[in-house]
């Protein structure tokens, strides 16, 4: 080897060594501030710009550390193609159109013949129909794409299991800021958020979000008990250490109920059954080999099935609660007018004040549609749409992967926490819009990243499979 390949190959590994080391610290600052200042859901907020602004050093950062050293696992590589994808989308929005390819959509022709009447000779034909909108949801992607790469690009189990307990600590802070805020008089000059009156949000300006935040904590709290649990069963951790995530898991399945959400209680069944299954701590072959065990599993999800029913009825309903059906159904038939392009992203606030059923034209304030995957379809289309399908394919290969390691190794219970925890933001934003939010869409891209990491870490599961069928333990989870 020549004297300048030498020095090449330890320049370029001082420079990745230097990535590695900046990586997580520069993500944490990230996740940190996001977190502070993202949790409003008003688009855009006074925070979204600095938010943006700080995503841009930790792009480059993961971006260069994922370049440094390859991205070689094929789930991995395809998330990044997604996540590139998404963000790409509201650009090519911003792009123009051939006027017959822009009138295509039923409500532009309409809107043609107005502008028509109007005495509007040459206008802004773009696939969107708001340029600034779009404009703003393209830089409110950063954040989320920041802290996907960089999660993505974290290089070693304790990096990622060092996150993972960052955002455990981070939702039990958010906690402890609710219940502060949650004291303070009406008018207090302490009070984050005035305009909502008291609620259990803390640094989430609404407090069904919250409830989003509890589901994924119990998620992540469950496979670090039970990876805790695998660890001291060999001897390698504490015979208590699984006490305290279990702890944290079961305070957040009380505390779901102080935010009011009843789509949270809802989800925080399903949330701790899917948890347990796919981390490993259930397994139906052992439940059927011991009876008492079984019955004892089916009583506890009886009663947590009942407990779950009586305080979803105890909630109030509010006017907002009641409406959330008939606004999707509306935005879906808007939607339906606006095919094959879609409004663009961002544009939904004018797009359903046009065109709203007469009964839904409320002194209310109706800023999104409270599903998120009929909201997207109104503004990004059939675009949109191959973007959902692709990404519930990703979601399921990941399910099949996960399914053969069920818990192989430490890396396996993360990514199956993580998965969970990803499932319960996906299915609340049926009845929310969680996603819209810089907190919590970046919460999820982060859960993303860490999941395919871990993924790609995980050995080959078939073998421990073969053994777990044929009635040995297989390999012992890593830390």
């Amino acid at each position: 080897m020549s004297m300048g390949t030498s020095m090449g190959a330890i320049t370029t590994g001082r420079w990745g060594l230097g990535l590695h080391r900046l990586l997580p610290w520069a993500l944490l600052g990230l996740l940190v501030a996001v977190w502070l200042g993202g949790g409003v859901s008003v688009d855009p907020s006074a925070a979204d710009e600095v938010l943006e602004l700080l995503a841009l050093p930790v792009l480059v950062i993961a971006a260069a550390a994922l370049l440094a050293d390859g991205v070689h696992d094929r789930l991995a590589r395809a998330g990044v193609v997604l996540a590139l994808a998404l963000v790409a989308l509201p650009l090519l929005q911003l792009l123009p159109l051939p006027a017959g390819l822009w009138s295509l959509p039923a409500a532009r022709q309409a809107l043609a013949a107005d502008l028509t009447a109007a005495g509007v000779a040459a206008p802004d034909l773009r696939w969107t129909l708001t340029p600034a909108a779009t404009e703003q949801a393209l830089w409110s992607t950063l954040p989320a794409l920041a802290l996907f790469l960089a999660a993505l690009a974290l290089d070693t189990p304790r990096l990622r299991l060092w996150m993972v307990r960052a955002l455990l600590a981070i939702l039990a802070g958010n906690v402890l800021f609710a219940f502060f805020q949650a004291s303070l008089p009406e008018d207090s000059a302490l009070r984050l958020y005035h305009s909502w009156g008291p609620n259990f949000g803390g640094l989430l300006v609404n407090a069904n979000h919250h409830a989003t935040a509890l589901l994924i904590g119990l998620s992540l709290a469950v496979g670090r008990a039970v990876h805790a649990r695998r660890r001291a069963a060999a001897g390698r951790a504490a015979p208590t250490a699984w006490l305290w995530p279990a702890g944290f898991a079961l305070a957040c399945v009380l505390l779901i109920p102080l935010t009011g959400s009843r789509a949270g209680m809802v989800l925080a069944l399903p949330v701790l059954v899917a948890a347990l299954w796919l981390t490993g701590a259930v397994d139906a072959r052992r439940l059927r080999r011991s009876p008492r065990m079984l019955a004892a599993v089916l009583a506890s999800l009886v009663l947590l099935a009942l407990a779950a029913w009586s305080v979803a009825g105890w909630m109030q309903v509010d006017a907002v609660h009641e409406l959330r059906g008939r606004i999707a159904q509306a935005t879906l038939a808007i939607a339906a007018t606006q095919q094959p392009w879609g409004s663009g992203v961002g544009s939904f606030v004018p797009v359903f004040a046009q065109g709203a059923p007469p009964d839904l034209l409320l002194d209310a304030y109706i800023n999104h549609a409270h599903d998120e995957y009929v909201q997207w379809w109104l503004e990004a289309g059939w675009a949109g749409l191959l973007a959902m399908l692709a990404f519930a394919a990703l979601m399921l290969a990941a399910l099949r992967r996960l399914w053969r390691m069920r818990g192989q190794s430490g890396e396996a219970i993360l990514a199956a926490s993580c998965w969970v925890a990803l499932l319960a933001l996906l299915l609340h934003s049926t009845a929310d819009f969680p996603l819209r939010t810089l907190t919590l869409m970046g919460t999820g891209a982060l859960l993303a990243g860490l999941m395919l990491g871990a993924l790609a870490a995980c050995p080959d599961a078939r073998p421990a499979a073969i053994a777990r069928d044929a009635g040995h333990p297989g390999p012992l989870p890593s830390a």
